[in-house]
């Protein structure tokens, strides 16, 4: 998708379109920012340096923050959580779920799938937007779909194939507005 009506920005619509009638105005190409050079698969970061990976204990649940009260415990003990307290190496958290893998797995990303339900609320996102995976050395990536309604991190729309580096704090999106926030764990 590199097409945006002036009006909505949120709307998104394929090259062969040029106007939009919901707003009865002609479309505006979507000006994406190019990558580093020097690193062409990693995203940049406006604003400066983020942390690499999400500090953790085990004296504290990484997903809801609720403290252990015995050193020797391995689950929250938090009702309605109960999650481990060592946390997966990738946590993707999106409006209508989650995501999370450990290291050498990787995921199916869209309407179908096991992280369906996910993005149930986007009929904009493809059945299969993208892959999402983490290496055994714990390099995350992510890898879109060739999809007419884009793959976007912090912005800026990422070519289909090919791996793109993620980084604790990265916004992924899909589509127009399937947005989900990456964290990364050091394990």
């Amino acid at each position: 998708m590199s097409m945006r009506c002036p009006d909505d920005p949120t709307e998104v619509f394929s090259d062969a379109e040029s106007f939009c009638a919901a707003h009865m105005c002609s479309l505006e190409p979507v000006v994406v920012e190019n990558a580093p050079e020097s690193e062409p698969s990693a995203t940049s970061t406006a604003g400066g340096a983020r942390p690499e990976r999400q500090p953790w204990s085990t004296k504290v649940c990484w997903h809801c923050d609720t403290e252990s009260p015995v050193e020797t415990n391995v689950e929250c003990l938090r009702d309605g959580c109960g999650r481990s307290l060592t946390p997966p190496a990738l946590y993707l958290k999106f409006r209508d779920g989650e995501v999370e893998l450990d290291r050498g797995g990787q995921a199916d990303l869209g309407r179908r799938g096991e992280h369906g339900h996910v993005f149930r609320g986007f009929p904009n996102v493809s059945r299969r937007h993208a892959v999402i995976g983490v290496d055994a050395d714990g390099r995350a990536w992510l890898s879109p779909s060739s999809t007419p309604n884009g793959t976007f991190v912090n912005g800026t729309e990422l070519a289909p194939s090919i791996h793109t580096t993620l980084r604790c704090g990265d916004v992924i999106r899909f589509a127009a507005d399937a947005e989900g926030t990456v964290t990364l764990y050091d394990l």
